[in-house]
């Protein structure tokens, strides 16, 4: 068995700790350079407001609906993050943090209704961080990522699941016929590895629902869309393809970016902000006893700003 803890909106939900007006108010995030909304509240996502959405195509809003923009806090979240990851670890024995805000547990062992446990870890990490969390638990990881998934929607859009879904969903702990009453209610995009284009290919092929996907035939999906595909049905059918990585591979780039408040025409603060960036990415990459290839530094404009451009590295 395994367990998916999953913040929800967890750069909104980070800045609302110190901000708590911002609760109940439409909230982005954006990139570091203010390009795009990398972070939004649910009351952002009622307006319609995409992942990604260049600012200056949603900047209006903060006239219109009361839009609040943000610009990102990287050390306060990845601190948060480490926060919440360490209450989470205590779910189960084992624990792979796969995001800053995702983190997969192995529950192997563990006793007990999982539901309430779940229900009893989530309560901790609210009080404690202050991040709300979904928490969805299956024999797989891709069940665990799915359930995770429905645990979201139902608390987010009622009467889209199962009231008793919500927060915290154990799809093991269902009846069959309640398996499969959330399975076909759920879009085949959902499934976690079925991108945009697998996706649409499923469609037209007439798998439509998660459960379409799950009755498949497995050799049949390799053949037409690859082995990745398939070790997914498998997931789906509650056949194990996808072990825990508690002991992530160190990372091949590491990067340290940052966006200035205002236009910089001076050459001093630059030369300070490269040190100091310079400096946070070596304390990483002494962390996972890598040594540094080549070293990139860059600087440019924003590409949104109005006047003359500049890009060098």
């Amino acid at each position: 068995m395994y367990a998916l803890v999953d913040g929800n909106n967890p750069y909104v939900s980070c800045e609302r700790v110190f901000r708590p007006s911002l609760q109940g108010r439409p909230v982005v995030v954006l990139s570091n350079n203010d390009g795009c909304a990398i972070a939004r509240s649910n009351e952002a996502k009622a307006l319609g407001i995409k992942m990604g959405a260049p600012w200056f195509q949603i900047r209006h809003m903060e006239d219109s609906e009361g839009l609040v923009s943000l610009s990102a806090n990287f050390t306060l979240y990845g601190d948060m993050s480490d926060r919440m990851m360490s209450l989470a670890a205590g779910l189960g024995p084992t624990q792979e943090i796969y995001s800053i805000d995702e983190s997969f547990i192995g529950l192997a062992g563990v006793r007990g209704d999982l539901v309430e446990r779940g229900r009893r870890v989530r309560a901790r990490i609210l009080a404690w961080t202050g991040v709300p969390c979904g928490i969805g638990i299956g024999s797989t990881k891709t069940l665990a990522k799915l359930a995770n998934h429905i645990a979201k929607t139902a608390e987010r859009k009622p009467g889209s699941y199962p009231p008793d879904l919500a927060q915290v969903c154990n799809l093991a702990a269902l009846p069959v016929a309640g398996l499969h009453a959330v399975l076909d209610a759920t879009e085949v995009g959902e499934v976690w590895g079925v991108g945009r284009n697998i996706g649409a290919a499923l469609q037209e092929a007439g798998v439509r629902t998660v459960l379409d996907l799950v009755r498949s035939d497995p050799a049949t999906i390799r053949r037409r869309w690859g082995v990745v595909l398939e070790r997914t049905v498998r997931e789906l059918q509650g056949m194990p393809c996808v072990g825990l990585d508690d002991a992530p591979a160190p990372k091949k780039e590491i990067a340290c970016t940052r966006s200035f408040g205002r236009p910089m025409t001076d050459i001093e603060p630059l030369i300070e902000a490269v040190s100091e960036f310079v400096g946070r990415a070596a304390e990483k990459l002494r962390r996972q006893d890598g040594h540094a290839g080549q070293v990139l530094v860059f600087a440019h404009t924003s590409p949104h700003r109005p006047g003359p451009r500049f890009h060098r590295s």
